[in-house]
């Protein structure tokens, strides 16, 4: 019986999980995969399942144009976060003030406190027209007219990179705070300086947290539709939108397809990912 309970062997131990995963993962996306084989008009199914929206969709060069645009939007707003989040998790890696390391976290952690319903209308409000952002231009004298931040891709871009940015500092921190000290203290016997104990064995050693944080970003990044379509507007061009306006307009199979693709292609895109971060990170 004890077997039955633990090791290798033992399945009733995960079948919680297993009835979890299957129930509000597997059987919604059966599901969602349904309807995409269906023909829907108004609302309603006016044929059976075939494969023609999905031969419809990938012969469209505006579908390729669509998840291209999606893609490259989450690399760089991933990209961003790598950049701006890699110097606060260092810093509070190395900052020994336990006050001040507790209000880093609680600065970062702040974001994920809050509706990304509510960032948005904070981002909608500071990049209006008479917003904050043109109102500061406008006193450093660095624009004469107010210029068109809000409904654009920038404001987008921006939007999402704060919104996303916990996600890839948390990941960061873990991983920074218990690297050992005693590593760039050889580092530095061995007669390296700062910058090159920092290329040479911090990075390589916080590799699988960036790569973590990079998935994270760059999945929710990939499929977010609040913060794009309330910061963007609804004719912005990137999947998460498009599918919602077919949505609106009742036509549920093309939205369904559409969504099949969007998690078809976005776990492709980590799963290369992650092969090339083992091919570069050997020594895990």
């Amino acid at each position: 019986m004890k077997k039955f309970f633990s090791g290798k062997g033992s399945v009733l131990g995960v079948s919680p999980a297993i009835v979890f995963l299957v129930v509000f993962f597997v059987a919604p996306f059966l599901v969602l995969l349904y309807y995409s084989l269906l023909t829907i008009e108004q609302g309603d199914i006016v044929a059976g399942p075939s494969f023609d929206k999905y031969v419809e969709l990938l012969t469209d060069p505006f579908i390729y144009y669509l998840f291209g645009r999606t893609i490259g939007l989450s690399f760089l707003v991933t990209v961003l976060c790598v950049l701006f989040g890699y110097p606060v998790a260092y810093l509070h890696s190395k900052i020994r003030n336990p006050v001040i390391k507790t209000l880093i976290l609680v600065i970062v952690s702040a974001p994920l406190l809050t509706s990304s319903l509510v960032l948005s209308f904070g981002w909608i409000v500071i990049l209006g027209k008479r917003g904050l952002a043109n109102e500061l231009l406008l006193t450093l004298g660095l624009i004469d007219d107010p210029v068109k931040i809000l409904f654009t891709m920038r404001a987008v871009i921006i939007s999402l990179t704060q919104v996303m940015l916990p996600f890839m500092i948390v990941p960061l921190i873990s991983t920074l705070q218990k690297l050992p000290q005693d590593l760039e203290d050889a580092s530095a016997d061995l007669g390296a300086n700062k910058w090159q104990t920092f290329w040479r064995v911090t990075i390589p050693q916080s590799i699988p947290s960036i790569a973590a944080g990079m998935s994270l970003v760059f999945v929710l990044t990939y499929t977010a539709f609040t913060v794009p379509s309330l910061t963007g507007g609804s004719a912005m061009q990137i999947v998460s939108v498009y599918i919602w306006n077919n949505i609106r307009l009742l036509t549920w199979d093309t939205a369904a397809a559409i969504s099949s693709l969007l998690l078809l292609t976005s776990l492709i895109i980590i799963t290369v990912f992650n092969i090339i971060v083992r091919k570069l990170t050997p020594w895990n």
